[in-house]
């Protein structure tokens, strides 16, 4: 079982994520509305997959999260409602998904199926 930690400051959506990656069959290990919160309990709980905004309630702090997260070997999915996407988000290994998110999508790149 693959354990998720969701960085997503909408708290509804950031509901619809959990369900759908507990219905893929992972775990969801936290859910966190800011960046400082989501690093500090990353290197405490070492998730497999971190889905993550790039626009969290501590501002614009998806990007340096996520490139934390790649280095403690984290696969990262970004999720944005941005159309603009800040280059240095090329530096780090991620998958994509634009916002409003397509059902299914996360189940599959999170699933453990």
């Amino acid at each position: 079982m693959k354990r998720v930690m969701i960085c997503e400051d909408d708290l509804l959506l950031a509901m619809d994520l959990a369900r759908e990656v507990e219905d893929a069959g992972s775990q969801v290990v936290g859910t966190f509305y800011s960046s400082f919160d989501a690093w500090n309990a990353a290197d405490v709980l070492k998730p497999d997959i971190a889905i993550v905004d790039l626009n969290l309630a501590d501002g614009e702090s998806g990007l340096p999260l996520a490139t934390h997260l790649v280095e403690q070997g984290c696969r990262v999915i970004v999720v944005s409602g941005s159309s603009l996407v800040h280059p240095e988000l090329g530096r780090i290994p991620h998958s994509f998904v634009a916002k409003p998110v397509p059902h299914g999508i996360i189940a599959e790149l999170a699933g453990s199926r």
